[in-house]
């Protein structure tokens, strides 16, 4: 017995068949079954290999007058530590542009920029501190409760 399979079906399964795999994409596991202290633990781990990663490449200039110099970790929230060179300004001077003008777009930038760890619990903290002193002059901190939603 002859078992004839019309083309178009043919045609059509050797299509799906050959037609791209779609790339495994590791993503962090966000609900289901999963208990929040395995989440938890989980985020634990996602911080502190972010924290390993990075400080592999610092420091790390990011512009002008800013350098990444620090990240570490405070249980399931990174912190970035930063050095602004403000010249001849003042430590109060960079405080106050810092509050006025910087935070709203450091706040949006993290929003848009970390929005994978912000969805998945882990919150992340900008520190800024001056290159001359030393002296924290800015510290950001973003939730995603900070962010609008997407």
């Amino acid at each position: 017995m002859i078992l004839r399979i019309p083309t178009g079906i043919l045609l059509a399964g050797m299509l799906a068949w050959a037609a791209p795999v779609k790339p495994f994409t590791p993503s962090l596991q966000l609900g289901g079954d999963m208990s929040v202290e395995m989440l938890h633990k989980q985020n634990l781990a996602v911080v502190r290999k972010a924290v390993e990663g990075l400080r592999q490449t610092l420091p790390q200039k990011v512009d002008a007058y800013t350098t990444l110099v620090g990240v570490d970790s405070n249980g399931t929230q990174l912190i970035y530590t930063f050095e602004v060179d403000g010249g001849p300004k003042s430590d109060e001077t960079l405080r106050k542009e810092g509050r006025e003008r910087m935070a709203p777009r450091v706040k949006e930038g993290i929003c848009k920029g970390a929005e994978r760890f912000l969805r998945s619990g882990i919150s992340i903290r900008y520190r800024y501190l001056s290159h001359t002193s030393k002296a924290e002059i800015l510290r950001v901190d973003v939730t995603e409760k900070d962010c609008p939603s997407h």
